[in-house]
């Protein structure tokens, strides 16, 4: 039984490198500098989530991550912006080029002058966080913000992932009008991702980054899109740089990806985003449309996933998820399964410590270590 009180979570945090080291580092290309293309500075006002300029950059260190793109955080009110706005350039204008600053706003009052005063000031592209509760792709003020993109040639980024209503036939609507913008679709674009693939494979200004907690998602993305559509995102603070480059490259690897199509999707593809590039000569997505997995990996997932939401609203396994998954996991005898059943065994005593003296400074405790454990072993079953 584990002292909750002693607990310091040093086994777990090295079990944690030790498993990227073993599993993911090897699949990223030598020579690769990675571009992030989701970061948040700043406080969230809603879910009390913070990033500073020095932890993202001492992240970005760590990792190996050449640059990332950053944005505030949701303001409380509208008017906030151009404050923040302006924080996330200074901190852009002290980083030596490894942030890239991007703008956002709020359609109403001031929308188009605040996007305008902020590319203006130095920011090279926007954030709008389309959400059911906020804006949605129903808004019409969204063309302002797309004629801008285009009058400037800087890319959109759009939260797609939960909170939205299927849109693909809007954002159609949008690039029919605006031709040459480029977005992005942050978290693979799960709000709407089966009609969104449909409309935009092949489609050199749509690209999707996949920034999620379900691993599943983005291998059904690669089933889906081109390759060349995908750019590495972490949603930091929300997600890690190890936890986004295992789900992502390890898709890609069962997939049949590449080495030099890991190496576009960690770098090359943002890179030409940023210099206002579409995507490059596109192929055709890695599958049929369909995913195969076996059953006893299947199972094992849906446990591990199924602790994820208890996780963040810090509630007990009352289920006893994370053992069925490591019972399960018992009959895939693969170096990629033996290490998820570890760190899922590590997980359970981080998430027992941390629900008796962890930090609830966030609403959602996706920092909690038990949630960084359960996130690399739920990428790693899935490629086992």
């Amino acid at each position: 039984m584990t002292d909750h009180a002693a607990w310091d979570g040093a086994v777990a945090r090295a079990a944690l490198a030790r498993a990227f080291d073993e599993h993911v580092r090897p699949l990223i290309p030598a020579g690769t500098e990675p571009i992030d293309v989701h970061a948040h500075l700043g406080r969230d006002h809603a879910d009390g989530s913070s990033l500073d300029p020095e932890t993202l950059l001492a992240s970005m260190r760590a990792h190996g991550v050449a640059r990332t793109v950053v944005f505030p955080f949701a303001a409380a009110d509208r008017a906030e912006y151009p404050a923040l706005n302006d924080a996330v350039l200074a901190a852009a204008a002290a980083g030596d080029g490894t942030l890239v600053p991007f703008c956002r706003a709020e359609p109403g009052d001031g929308f188009a002058a605040e996007l305008e005063r902020a590319l203006d000031r130095g920011a090279r592209g926007i954030k709008l966080h389309t959400s059911e509760h906020v804006f949605d792709f129903a808004d019409p003020r969204l063309a302002e913000a797309f004629a801008i993109a285009q009058e400037r040639a800087v890319p959109i980024l759009f939260h797609a992932g939960r909170g939205l209503d299927p849109f693909a036939p809007r954002l159609e609507a949008l690039l029919q009008r605006y031709p040459r913008v480029q977005v992005v679709l942050a978290h693979a674009s799960i709000g709407d991702q089966q009609e969104v693939a449909e409309r935009f494979v092949g489609d050199a200004r749509v690209r999707f980054d996949p920034s999620l907690w379900n691993p599943l998602d983005v291998h059904a993305l690669l089933a889906l899109v081109a390759p060349e559509q995908l750019v590495f995102g972490t949603d930091m603070p929300y997600y890690t740089p190890a936890g986004c480059a295992a789900r992502l490259l390890l898709a890609l690897r069962r997939a049949g990806g590449t080495t030099e199509q890991a190496r576009a999707a960690l770098e090359q593809n943002a890179a030409r985003m940023l210099a206002g590039q579409p995507a490059a000569s596109l192929s055709a997505p890695l599958g049929d449309g369909s995913l195969r997995f076996g059953v006893d990996r299947l199972r094992a997932h849906e446990y591990t996933l199924m602790t994820v939401p208890l996780i963040w609203q810090q509630q007990r396994d009352v289920t006893g998820a994370l053992r069925l998954a490591r019972q399960t996991l018992r009959t895939v005898r693969t170096p990629q399964a033996e290490t998820a059943a570890e760190l899922l065994a590590l997980a359970a005593d981080a998430w027992a410590a941390e629900l008796a003296s962890g930090d609830r400074r966030e609403v959602l405790t996706l920092s909690w270590l038990a949630f960084r454990l359960v996130e690399l072993a739920d990428a790693l079953i899935l490629a086992a």
